[in-house]
């Protein structure tokens, strides 16, 4: 009995493996590392604070500002302000306009986004990739 299953494991293994393999060079075909991952924004008028799944916009005197909504601390998903501030939902980061730290528990300023105004269309195109390569 021991023989038969030391003949036929390894068929039996083999399929399987090859699906596997055979999906994640699919998966890596459709989604290069390099491959431009944008969100596109409306662009409201006026001055303010606009959240956005992934994308915060500041617009206010100094000009407009993008950053990734993504807390520096464990991740969250900042989605308030507070006179001002952007706020940290989980752990109370704070952070200004410019997406500066103010208050800990997080270490580090937001992070920055790259974007491209569109006005024909009224939208921001907002490169996500700055914030795919640092969460590898």
């Amino acid at each position: 009995m021991r023989r038969l299953f030391l003949k036929t494991a390894p068929a039996l293994l083999a399929g399987p493996a090859l699906w596997l393999m055979n999906s994640l060079a699919k998966r890596t075909a459709t989604l290069p590392e390099n491959a431009d991952i944008t969100e596109t924004v409306p662009l409201a008028e006026g001055n303010g604070i606009r959240f956005y799944d992934k994308v915060i916009v500041i617009a206010d005197a100094e000009g407009l500002a993008v950053f990734s909504s993504t807390c520096p601390h464990l991740g969250c998903r900042i989605n308030g302000a507070e006179d001002g501030e952007l706020v940290c939902p989980c752990h109370g980061s704070r952070f200004n306009a410019r997406g500066q730290l103010l208050h800990g528990p997080a270490l580090r300023n937001l992070q920055p986004l790259p974007y491209a105004l569109d006005k024909a269309r009224s939208v921001l195109r907002v490169s996500l990739n700055t914030e795919q390569a640092r969460s590898r």
